[in-house]
């Protein structure tokens, strides 16, 4: 790649200027960015890229850049919160993404670039004393405020820090789809809707799945499903409570029995659960009631 590209001081009041991974990619981005509209070829097929726009596989970013694919999705998707770049969702495919550096033309315009050559020249024949300040006023007029033609676009007044647990893509296209419903977000409500989602994460909810529900259902922000009741867990070595019976059941039975032979009474007892079998009181008559055969029998 040949040429330069204009940077403008007001970079250093911009807070990716504190966050070096965003002001490199940032970087990258306009260095990367056509200076001139062109044509192009991508798996036999002819793009059209338009001037301060790039297309660019993730994989080949992180290449150039020397940062994880995460790292890059995660920075990109920062610049494009902070409107400083583009990812086009009709021109991007699975293969690239189609992106667009943000009033490009307004930073990076084509007056006077005729002049750089001659004022290198001029400055590298000057004395050492007074080269360095021709420098800074002529050759590096790039970085003044006064070559600046047009308005420049407002510096963010925050920055969004995307986490590594949420998905740059599923977070981007809930951001669409709110923008596409005319409910855009405000930084300050992206951030208390990640630290939600964040929330949700520690109480075990997969906060990818959740935006992407809000998405299909058309909801503005997400629904977290209610937790299932735990059921606790009986202790080891609990003793075993007898079955309540009330003394009207023991009663029937008693009944029941006086009205009935031995070899009834024992069909009765084997159809009676076992809870009912093993309770100390009832079983205790279904004993009298055979001690009385036994006794008729001798």
């Amino acid at each position: 790649m040949e040429g330069y590209i204009r940077l403008h001081r007001k970079i250093i009041d911009n807070p990716i200027f504190r966050k070096p991974l965003v002001n490199h990619l940032f970087v990258y981005c306009l260095l990367r960015a056509n200076h001139t509209s062109s044509k192009m070829v991508f798996n036999c097929r002819e793009v059209d890229v338009e001037r301060g726009s790039f297309i660019c596989g993730r994989k080949k970013f992180a290449e150039k850049t020397g940062e994880s694919e995460q790292n890059v999705r995660s920075a990109l998707l920062t610049l494009q919160n902070l409107g400083m770049i583009e990812i086009s969702t009709t021109k991007s495919t699975s293969k690239y993404s189609y992106i667009n550096v943000c009033n490009y033309n307004d930073y990076q315009f084509n007056g006077d670039e005729g002049n750089q050559e001659t004022n290198l020249i001029a400055t590298s024949k000057q004395p050492g004393s007074n080269q360095q300040a021709t420098t800074d006023k002529n050759v590096l007029n790039i970085l003044n405020d006064n070559t600046v033609k047009n308005n420049p676009p407002k510096s963010p007044q925050g920055e969004l820090v995307i986490p590594e647990w949420l998905d740059a893509k599923v977070w981007n296209d809930f951001l669409e789809h709110r923008k596409t419903n005319k409910k855009k977000m405000t930084t300050r409500a992206m951030e208390l809707m990640i630290k939600k989602l964040d929330k949700t994460r520690s109480d075990g909810h997969n906060p990818n799945a959740l935006l992407e529900e809000s998405i299909c259902n058309g909801w503005q922000g997400i629904v977290v499903p209610d937790k299932p009741k735990s059921i606790p867990r009986q202790k080891q070595n609990r003793e075993v409570t007898e079955p309540a019976f009330s003394p009207g059941t023991i009663h029937i039975f008693k009944v029941e029995l006086a009205n009935m032979n031995a070899e009834a009474a024992e069909k009765l007892w084997e159809e009676k659960p076992k809870s009912f079998r093993e309770h100390p009181r009832l079983l205790q008559i279904y004993n009298n009631k055979l001690k009385e055969r036994e006794g008729m029998a001798q």
